[in-house]
């Protein structure tokens, strides 16, 4: 397991703001699904690469190689689709 840092956390709120992923517009159910990702980031495994791909990446790319290393991508992703479109 991973120690768990400062950065972490702001790894995860600069990946919200990447995503455009706006947590005041999911329904509650889905804001708790949030909550469960924002819980496991802190154990991330590969944080030095996430911060990278977020200042190497445009933020208009939607697909991006951050899906091979992050075992929350694919929530995260559904997240900000859902809160764009709910």
């Amino acid at each position: 397991m991973r120690k768990q840092t400062s950065a972490v956390p702001d790894l995860f709120s600069r990946r919200l703001t990447y995503l455009g992923l706006q947590p005041d517009r999911l329904k509650p159910q889905h804001r708790a699904i949030l909550e469960e990702v924002r819980a496991r980031c802190p154990n991330c495994e590969s944080p030095g690469r996430c911060a990278a791909d977020l200042v190497a990446a445009a933020p208009s790319r939607i697909l991006e190689n951050w899906d091979e290393y992050c075992p929350n991508a694919a929530r995260l992703r559904i997240l900000a689709a859902l809160a764009m479109f709910d």
